[in-house]
């Protein structure tokens, strides 16, 4: 009988749904993906300002939490979920239905919520800028429903490719 008590043969992990752990891979997913987006707009204005070097240095620092956000979504891909949706990701079609679900979501909640509570507080170009985002998700939602669309085309012809090769 092998002896499983050393590295070379790891107990079975729990799964990770549920659990405190995938709280905080989302939580930490939310908060790369976040630094990744600050760090490129604040290098976008170390160049405005001339200081090149330090744009480079928050480029290459935002390409550095892009890969921490993408190790998050692995684990988070592995415990069943995209941390927007709750949906399933991983495979092409199941990546764009979370992609769908989160852009439709902005387009008819999020964002008309937010421009509603702006307007409440005389904020106008606020719930302008809200207003716009809300639009511009609506058709990220739509290419991503072609795109969906498109590849379930290809995915069926396909699959009847190959049942016409078995025939």
């Amino acid at each position: 009988m092998t002896d499983r008590s050393d590295d070379r043969f790891p107990a079975a992990e729990p799964p990770l749904a549920g659990t405190r752990t995938e709280a905080n891979l989302i939580r930490a997913f939310m908060s790369e993906a976040a630094a990744n987006r600050r760090f490129l707009y604040f290098a976008r204005q170390a160049d405005i300002e001339g200081f090149n070097d330090v744009a480079a240095v928050f480029r290459s620092i935002a390409e550095g939490e892009t890969g921490h956000a993408l190790g998050h979504l692995e684990f988070l891909e592995e415990a069943g979920g995209d941390p927007a949706t709750g949906l399933p990701i991983g495979t092409t079609p199941q990546n764009l239905r979370a992609a769908i679900a989160s852009e439709e979501e902005d387009a008819t909640g999020v964002y008309p919520e937010m421009a509603r509570v702006a307007r409440d507080e005389g904020q106008i170009e606020a719930a302008e800028w809200f207003e716009t985002l809300a639009r511009a998700e609506r058709a990220h939602a739509a290419r991503f429903r072609r795109s969906l669309t498109s590849l379930e085309e290809i995915l069926d012809e396909t699959a009847a490719e190959g049942d016409d090769d078995g025939a």
